[in-house]
């Protein structure tokens, strides 16, 4: 029996492809332009579904669901989103929506749909009442749907912390197991005509020929493929137990990588609403994998372009010539003997290599000068540190780089500049490089004196333990190959 659906949506090509979709499966679609049209057409007619957009003027989507619901609690809802709005769609479903769908929109799932609430409809309803045990499946049944889209919004937190695709390719295989309950998990990259498993459950890691398997299909089509019991395993050869669900990642366009996901904890085959939950982790970790890629080849530009500025920094003086790849060498010794993150790690690679770029802003006549400089001098290569806080401020996803460059002058005991601040206000990171800074500055050759000789700088960093320097990095220092007298490998 054809249902009677009206459609709630502020865009008319938006209700226009619904109506059209509806229609042409079997069912009789009417449209509201708005919140407002849609709560007065719902209070004139009856209706067994209703679609509705979330985002629209004057009465949104939310607003509109809560007041439909007041005069027919009984209508079945859907509400409408965009990807991005995944986390309003589970809001909405708590506050009585019966299920949701994503822009674009895919023709079989708004069918399933369509056929579950019709059905459910029909089911609910003996001799004029409700029956409770009806009620009851159909709540479970919601129930769950709920448990695994809050799932899905865990699991989409997780993958927006994750900036860099090797840790991501590490991660995407026990996500997607714990989503949907499988026991077979694979996800690869696709090169030279082959799948390259990253990480695998289940499974072994190798690689895997694309023609002439199921994969082929994925790749070239572009589209996720549902393998049937008894078909062949490309991972193995052999023949499939269950179900297995193949997922394309793309960028614009191009299939880049696959996720496999087979054998369900539970033994039941893969409902819609868990494939429709598989595409759009697969699309949320794919729009993630390319923006880490833009950002990395952004990032790499970005550094290139500023160690570049400090080459020329380096290339007016002779004598400070690889300092900073020396010091940040150094530095990254303390890091490692001290146990900091891949996080810090990596701000000190960076940061420790642009820590004196405002030298750029400093004359050479006095940059470069013989003898020893006067008050106003050391004041102005006392700026350095500002000139280069000036010079990467705008770039403002750097903040720890930025303190590097900031504070490489203070002092713990608070008597450094340009801001004197001490102990532990002074970042940690910054800590370890402004002793890697002065033992690579003591045991350089300056215009002004000699270098000094290792035992005489470590006696120097032991003498300023606890005032100038921080007395536990002091000590971390000692046990580096450069505190124990190796010679600098830089970088």
């Amino acid at each position: 029996m054809a249902s009677r659906i009206l459609i709630v949506d502020d865009d008319p090509v938006v209700r226009e492809v619904l109506q059209e979709i509806i229609a042409g499966i079997g069912h009789r679609p009417e449209a509201a332009k708005d919140g407002l049209d849609g709560l007065r057409k719902a209070s004139e007619n009856e209706y067994d579904i209703i679609f509705t957009d979330l985002k629209m003027p004057g009465l949104g989507g939310m607003d509109f669901l809560k007041e439909v619901k007041k005069g027919n609690p009984g209508v079945s809802v859907v509400v409408i989103t965009g990807y991005p709005t995944v986390e309003a769609a589970v809001s909405a479903m708590k506050e009585g929506a019966d299920d949701f769908i994503t822009k674009p929109f895919n023709i079989d799932s708004i069918q399933s749909i369509i056929n579950r609430l019709a059905g459910a409809r029909s089911l609910t309803r003996q001799d004029g009442g409700f029956s409770s045990e009806s009620v009851k499946r159909l709540n479970s049944a919601l129930f769950s749907k709920i448990q695994k889209i809050n799932l899905l919004k865990t699991i989409s937190a997780e993958v927006d912390g994750l900036s860099s695709n090797a840790e991501l390719y590490e991660k995407i295989v026990g996500m997607a197991s714990r989503l949907l309950f499988a026991r077979l998990v694979s996800f690869g990259i696709v090169e030279n005509g082959y799948l390259k498993i990253k990480k695998s459950k289940g499974m072994k890691e190798k690689e895997i020929p694309v023609a002439g398997s199921l994969l082929e299909k994925v790749v070239k089509n572009g589209k996720h493929y549902l393998a049937a019991a008894g078909e062949m395993d490309p991972h193995d050869g052999n023949l499939l137990r269950a179900q297995m669900l193949s997922i394309p990642f793309a960028i614009n366009g191009e299939v880049f990588g696959v996720l496999n996901i087979g054998d369900k904890a539970d033994g039941t085959s893969f409902s819609e609403d868990e494939i429709g939950l598989g595409l759009t982790f697969a699309r949320k970790v794919a729009l993630r994998i390319e923006n880490n890629a833009l950002y990395d080849v952004f990032y790499t530009s970005l550094v290139s372009a500023l160690k570049s500025l400090v080459n020329s920094i380096e290339a007016r003086d002779s004598y400070t010539k690889q300092h900073s790849e020396r010091v940040t060498g150094y530095a990254l010794q303390i890091a490692a003997i001290m146990g900091l993150s891949e996080d810090e790690k990596n701000a000190i690679a960076f940061g420790g290599y642009l820590h004196d770029i405002g030298k750029i802003g400093v004359r050479d006549m006095v940059l470069l000068k013989q003898g020893v400089l006067t008050s106003e001098e050391v004041e102005e290569i006392r700026l350095h540190p500002v000139i280069g806080d000036n010079i990467i401020s705008p770039m403002k996803f750097f903040p720890k780089e930025k303190s590097l460059i900031r504070h490489h002058h203070e002092r713990f005991d608070g008597g450094g500049y340009p801001d004197g601040i001490g102990g532990d206000e002074i970042p940690l990171i910054v800590r370890i490089l402004s002793i890697a800074d002065t033992f690579d500055a003591m045991t350089s050759v300056r215009p002004y004196r000699s270098a000094k000789s290792h035992q005489a700088a470590v006696k120097e960093l032991v003498r300023c333990s606890g005032t100038q320097f921080d007395g536990l990095i002091v000590n971390a220092f000692l046990q580096t190959p450069a505190g124990r007298g190796a010679p600098s490998q830089g970088v």
